[in-house]
């Protein structure tokens, strides 16, 4: 990647003065762990990303993920459901799985349910092609959901009969699912997807049986696409080998071990196309079927007429969206992933599913990293793909990483209450300018108009001269160890107060709000991969931020750009002599207001911002990839071996000045 990096940067820059530098007092060390989609995916609209640029950010999240047991996977998953997980101990999860476990036996091995199940199963094992084993694959789950509706464990709440809400297993592939990211509409096609009854009876309710949905329509791709609103997870499904091992006679609820080749899916480099994140062109030759065009982000103006045609510097016509080659499954599982993310405000975590031969893998995706469960064989084993299958039927929505305080239910806009503090807010969710984030791991920010009686009431500050009435809400996930935004701007206001240069040109936070409860710590202690003591490092938590609305500096030119950059310029200057270091100049950063019919520049964002005093305190390495000095993406700045001082923040203002 910083090879890649590197060279991109530079083919695109002019060459630099390679006797810049800075006094090493005045500088600190990047920390180089944010090599994901964090770095680009929030500047979709800004600086014109494709697809093909943002995907190979997207395996970067998923490639390096965290490995977890199966057994300790469903256990947590299954303590989840109870809706008191916290208070179990791991012998209480134990026995708790143990229990589930002996408690779908019975539909294993007794009965029509059972021969029912295997003969699917037999189907899925003989068929040969992909595609052509979603239908008996899917019909065996829902079989088996059918059957699970009757069964009662203690603790697990009992299923609620007519019930829209309920999940089942429906094939997607080739319906196409279409999502909004910025001024770019996404397309893809995932193969299985987990939607609600409601959402599978679609328009058609009052006409079909919900026997019939089971039976019948899920094993077929749908009449009406589906919105990721809707999707509750996705299973991404391979099948490399012809024929696979009859179901046995007799199920038990020992563990059946895969082979090692099989116990995880492993990103294999170079089989799949690209892993390294790259902005030049990918090598020609490659061939596209449907299915993998589906995975392109493009402009919403081209998807009913195509994609256009331009000449090449080398008089050879070309795509305006170069094809990319299929990408590996779990980079696959992880796009999906990144598109039910984006579906939902605040969502905290997702989980999804990849389907190799016999095997199915348990994805637990969330704004620290990803965690891969091993394979459990749901063919040689179905007690265990069971207590999976019954665990999915009754997560809430909560379970599934929805945030109830943001979206009591799926879709929803319109006003919540943060109870613990009395604010109202009601989110324009759907506003043109909502900026959202497409991506797994990273900040995630996502920001977006919000209206607030209780804060608009409130007096106004007489520091900030900013007379708009008009808020805007920032919802975003930062490093637990990371200096929080609001201290970062305390110490800036406090600089403001006796230099010039400052006041007047920082944003006006109104308000904001730590939800302690979503640190994603928890799910990593309780699965051992994260010893108490330093579950902190590394892993997030969702904060909110309300301030007071400002205009991107992309709306100036001519003199009025030009003074509004120079103000920021001093003031950026001035922050860092103070002891606050920005470090993340990028163009969404720099912004202006109206005051008595003049711009004034604001530099904005300072959730990466550090303390000279303290350094850096996260593993994220700071700054916008397209503006970052390019001594910070060589191999030694990008291994975190460059110090990271003034002139690197002032050559990214030159690049946004030049880019604007």
């Amino acid at each position: 990647m910083a090879d890649n990096a590197d060279a991109t940067v530079r083919d695109k820059t002019p060459p630099r003065n390679s006797t810049l530098s800075a006094d090493s007092e005045t500088g600190l060390k990047s920390t180089p762990l944010a090599v994901g989609s964090a770095v680009v995916s929030e500047h979709i609209s800004t600086v014109g990303l494709k697809v093909k640029n943002v995907r190979p950010w997207i395996a970067r999240d998923v490639q390096n993920f965290e490995k977890c047991e199966a057994d300790t996977m469903l256990q947590e998953l299954l303590a989840r459901c109870t809706g008191y997980s916290q208070n179990l101990s791991v012998s209480e999860k134990s026995k708790l799985f143990e229990t589930s476990l002996n408690a779908v036996l019975p539909i294993c091995n007794v009965g029509a349910v059972a021969q029912e199940i295997k003969g699917h199963l037999t189907d899925f094992c003989d068929i040969n092609g992909e595609t052509s084993t979603y239908a008996s694959f899917v019909k065996a789950a829902n079989c088996a959901l059918r059957e699970l509706s009757k069964v009662n464990v203690q603790g697990i709440p009992a299923f609620k009969v007519d019930d829209k809400t309920n999940i089942l297993l429906h094939v997607n592939d080739t319906k196409p699912i279409y999502q909004d990211h910025q001024d770019k509409q996404s397309e893809r096609k995932p193969d299985v997807v987990v939607v609600s009854h409601q959402t599978a009876l679609g328009t058609k309710a009052h006409e079909t049986q919900e026997s019939q949905v089971l039976t019948e329509t899920a094993c077929k791709s749908p009449k009406d696409n589906f919105q990721w609103t809707d999707v509750r997870s996705t299973l991404e499904v391979k099948r490399p080998r012809k024929f696979l091992t009859h179901p046995p006679s007799v199920y038990k609820t020992d563990y059946v071990v895969p082979s090692p080749s099989a116990q995880y899916m492993e990103y294999r480099k170079g089989t799949n196309g690209p892993a390294k994140p790259t902005g030049s062109t990918p090598a020609t030759g490659s061939t596209q079927t449907p299915h993998e065009a589906s995975n392109e982000l493009r402009p919403s103006s081209q998807l009913s007429r195509g994609v256009k045609r331009k000449r090449g510097g080398n008089n050879e016509d070309r795509t305006e969206e170069d094809e990319p080659t299929k990408p590996p499954p779990i980079v696959q599982n992880g796009l999906y992933v990144a598109e039910m993310f984006a579906a939902h405000i605040a969502r905290q975590h997702v989980i999804s599913f990849i389907v190799n031969n016999d095997c199915i893998y348990v994805w637990f995706c969330d704004r620290e990293t990803t965690i891969q469960g091993a394979a459990i064989n749901f063919v040689q084993d179905l007690p265990r793909w069971l207590v999976l299958l019954f665990i999915m039927q009754r997560m809430g929505y909560e379970q599934w990483g929805l945030n109830r305080v943001f979206e009591p239910e799926p879709g929803f806009s319109g006003k919540v209450m943060i109870e613990d503090t009395q604010i109202d807010l009601e989110l324009d969710v759907k506003s043109k300018e909502r900026v959202t984030h497409f991506g797994i791991r990273g900040r995630a920010t996502t920001v977006f108009p919000v209206k607030s009686k209780a804060l608009s009431d409130r007096q106004r500050d007489p520091r900030f001269p900013n007379e708009s009435s008009e808020l805007v809400a920032k919802l975003y996930w930062p490093e637990e160890t990371r200096q929080s935004e609001p201290d970062i701007l305390n110490e800036v206001y406090k600089i403001a107060q006796t230099d010039p240069d400052v006041r007047g040109h920082v944003p006006e936070l109104v308000w904001f709000h730590k939800f302690k409860e979503t640190s994603t710590s928890k799910i990593r202690v309780a699965l051992g991969l994260k010893d108490a003591d330093r579950a902190e490092q590394g892993s997030r938590v969702l904060y909110i931020i309300v301030f007071r609305k400002l205009i991107p500096i992309t709306t100036l030119s001519g003199e009025e750009f030009i003074a509004a950059w120079w103000q920021v310029v001093k003031c950026h200057r001035a922050l860092w002599k103070g002891g606050v270091l920005h470090r993340d100049v990028s163009p969404s950063n720099l912004m202006v207001y109206r005051l008595r019919g003049q711009f004034i520049g604001v530099l904005n964002d300072y959730d990466l911002s550090s303390f000279k005093r303290d350094g850096p305190r996260g593993l994220e390495r700071t700054g916008t990839v397209p503006f970052m000095a390019a001594d910070l993406l060589t191999p030694d700045g990008v291994a975190g071996k460059v110090e990271h001082v003034y002139a690197h923040d002032a050559e990214s203002l030159i690049w946004v000045l030049t880019w604007v």
